[in-house]
């Protein structure tokens, strides 16, 4: 619709408005009536459409005659208008007019709506685009048309046909405002934040090659805060949602397969004899823990060298316990039964053979033996377990030992650096994940030593350290053992439940090697000691992973499901609303009322069930979420504007009956006067005039003119005849008088018509 039509509705209006008001105004003041004339119409057009009243002000004064600068562009609207009504076809049937009618609604109508410009698909945008198509083209054209053609011909046709598009456009809105899936996705979604919607994008765009629903990315970017998956298993309970859900989620499981063997492959190749690998992994970690003893016997050497050389041939002479000190130890039965240990052993006797028993050397030889004594008999799985004897042999070597760091400095240094490095380095290692691994005697067990099902909070730093020190030894087989234990613990979470599914697989196996923080810490330190690629994968897929297990279970939750299904049949809508009106009315209006509402939820179930599984999903629920959930009236009512507001001023009856311009017999140019809008002046015998007219000859030609003025004065003929050519308005110029007379009658029998209301 032009400015033009809607500053001739604004006009219009105001016009009704200020003559239905001013009387009562007026006499509620004490004001004398109006008086009808050029300063009454003046003031009226002023107070009306203030902006053109200033323009025409300044241009009049400017002229020095009265000047409307609305004139031009309304005649050629009404030129146009006149134009296409002798060219184009005029419906003569009922359904012609209803075509006629739907066709000039599509231009403003038909225009693309936020929903069609925001939808993610083109089967999105073109349903969105039928959906415009019917209710903004057809139901307001086709209401429209109908109140048109029930006051055809009567005063009320004009606004009738309008109020018939308003009524259908403010129907659609509230139709749409209550969208049966979008309100409950609304519901669903209202707390999400940018960073929430960007996170579930980023989710179901992952490069694993698992695709996810909507509500399982949303579900996880907003850590569970969300009712969508509530949401999905309604959709996945329902046998129409589950026809169109089910072969998505067939998929789920060989899609979840192949992401995590492809980064189980990034760790390592599967090994073609897993039994193999703990034992070899048992063996690396023993090599890790000897390596170290050795490391600590090197660096305490040097403080057991300063004692004195084990040969008595060496330059200088061995340090000794003096024999006072030295003789209650030898008394003592424990360290006799060393001593004689150490002489008698064919490997050891000939490096201590030219030493004295109470040298540091000999005393350090037999205190080692007799603390190894005392933890061979203190091991109950040992035949001759003896704890009294166990701790005898212990009170031996620790006496001797007192002794010899009494006598020897050196020696003293050399056992508490001893000591302080088996405490900070080798018993971390021998009580830790490596010690572990190294008393592990199968595959599984092994692993489970290095990636324990329930790890110590905070044993990550310890977990990455074996890591690292194991593939040091021996990096395949420990990257091998790493791969095999999370095979196997994919291997376990993938097994067939008793109904045959492994849909929860993944998720499953999320819960068993990263289910919390200490897992997922410990998971993340192993990868970067053995596969830092795999150590960029893992975190991405497992995060992939537990958005599969968001989904929930079909089944359970039966009062959310009851409430969801029952906004899904739309028992909130408009239309929902109207059809339990009916079905109160009787059991067989009751019937027909549910068959509605069935075909409601399961249509509604099928629209949830597409934007669920789309591969753009996130997209179109952030596109439902955004659209608002309220009646658009001022939409509706602008959009009735475009496509009727004109009927407000065509003359009763014309749009699909009465003569065209080109059916007036002699007309030569059609009148420039808005029929619509004429004063009404009543007459004294009770009758009005609105447009009481005359003729006269001008250029050989017949111009037919008013003779009430627009501010409803009755004009003589000569003063007609000066207002037509003061300002060139004229009913129409016709090539005879007969020709103008005939047409005077046809317009006196139409103008009665429409204005037969206001006798």
């Amino acid at each position: 619709m032009s400015p033009i039509t809607l500053n001739r509705m604004g006009e219009g209006i105001g016009s009704w408005l200020f003559d239905k008001a001013e009387g009562p105004v007026r006499s509620a003041l004490g004001l004398d009536p109006a008086v009808p004339g050029p300063e009454h119409d003046h003031f009226k057009d002023f107070l009306i459409n203030p902006l053109t009243g200033i323009v025409n002000s300044t241009f009049s004064a400017i002229a020095g005659q009265p000047v409307d600068v609305r004139q031009g562009p309304y005649a050629a609207q009404d030129r146009t208008r006149e134009i296409m009504d002798a060219v184009l076809h005029k419906p003569q049937t009922t359904a012609g007019k209803y075509a006629g009618t739907i066709g000039e609604f599509v231009a403003p109508g038909g225009l693309p709506s936020k929903a069609a410009r925001l939808a993610g698909t083109g089967r999105e945008v073109a349903r969105h685009i039928a959906e415009d198509l019917t209710g903004n083209v057809l139901a307001p054209a086709v209401i429209s048309e109908g109140a048109g053609q029930a006051t055809e011909g009567t005063p009320y046709e004009g606004v009738s046909r309008f109020l018939g598009a308003l009524f259908g456009n403010a129907g659609t809105a509230a139709g749409r405002a209550y969208n049966a899936p979008e309100s409950v996705v609304r519901r669903a979604t209202s707390e999400m934040t940018d960073a929430d919607w960007r996170r579930a994008l980023g989710l179901q765009d992952n490069t694993t090659g698992i695709r996810l629903t909507g509500p399982e990315a949303i579900a996880q970017a907003t850590n569970g805060a969300s009712a969508l998956p509530n949401l999905l298993r309604v959709v996945e309970g329902s046998v129409d949602g589950r026809a169109r859900t089910a072969p998505f989620f067939a998929e789920r499981p060989a899609q979840v397969d192949s992401a995590v063997g492809n980064v189980l492959d990034q760790i390592a190749p599967q090994h073609p004899q897993p039994s193999t690998l703990g034992p070899s992994a048992a063996e690396a970690a023993g090599n890790v823990i000897d390596q170290t003893r050795q490391g600590i016997n090197a660096q305490t050497r040097p403080f057991y060298d300063a004692t004195g050389p084990v040969s008595p041939t060496g330059p200088a002479r061995p340090q000794v316990v003096p024999q006072a000190q030295f003789a209650p130890i030898a008394a003592d039965p424990r360290f006799a039964a060393g001593l004689a240990r150490l002489r008698g052993n064919a490997e050891l006797a000939p490096d201590y053979a030219g030493l004295p028993d109470n040298s540091i050397g000999v005393i350090d030889a037999v205190t080692k033996d007799l603390i190894a004594r005392g933890e061979a008999l203190a091991n109950v799985a040992n035949p001759l377990y003896g704890p009294e004897l166990a701790g005898r042999s212990r009170a031996a070597a620790a006496d001797a030992r007192n002794a010899a760091t009494t006598a020897s400095p050196e020696y003293a240094q050399a056992l508490a650096t001893q000591e302080a490095l088996r405490r900070t380095e080798l018993n971390p290692l021998e009580q830790g994940p490596v010690g572990r691994v190294a008393a592990a005697r199968d595959t599984a067990s092994a692993g489970n030593a290095l990636l324990p099902h329930d790890p110590l909070t905070g044993s990550a730093g310890e977990a990455a350290d074996a890591a690292r020190r194991l593939v040091a030894e021996d990096p395949a087989t420990t990257r091998g053992l790493v791969r095999q234990n999370l095979a196997d613990r994919y291997s376990k979470a993938a097994t067939e439940t008793q109904e045959g599914v492994r849909d929860f697989a993944g998720a499953k196996f999320h819960k068993d090697v990263a289910g919390n923080h200490t897992r997922q810490e410990i998971l993340d330190a192993v990868l970067r000691e053995t596969s830092p690629q795999a150590a960029v994968s893992m975190p991405d897929l497992l995060d992939v992973l537990h958005a599969t297990g968001r989904r929930k279970q079909i089944g359970s939750a039966t009062e959310f499901n009851r409430s969801m299904n029952a906004d899904l049949a739309g028992s909130a809508s408009p239309v929902g609303i109207a059809t339990g009106l009916v079905k109160s009315l009787g059991t067989s209006w009751t019937k027909a009322g549910d068959v509605v509402k069935r075909a409601a939820l399961r249509n509604n179930l099928k629209t949830l069930a597409d934007m669920f599984i789309e591969p753009h999903s996130v997209d179109l629920i952030r596109n439902a979420t955004n659209r608002s959930g309220k009646i658009s009236f001022g939409e509706a009512g602008l959009r009735s504007a475009a496509e009727a507001g004109g009927t407000l001023y065509d003359p009763a009856g014309n749009r699909h009956a009465g003569a065209t311009t080109a059916e007036i017999v002699g007309l030569l140019d059609p009148g420039n006067i808005d029929l619509a809008h004429r004063p009404v002046v009543k007459n004294d015998d009770g009758s009005i005039s609105t447009v009481r007219s005359m003729s006269f000859e001008q250029d050989g030609k017949e111009i037919l003119i008013p003779t009430i003025s627009p501010s409803g004065v009755k004009l003589t003929a000569e003063g007609a005849i000066a207002l037509y050519r003061k300002t060139g308005k004229h009913l129409g110029v016709f090539d005879s008088a007969a020709d103008a007379t005939a047409y005077a009658q046809t317009l006196h029998k139409q103008q009665d018509q429409m204005y037969a209301g206001q006798r």
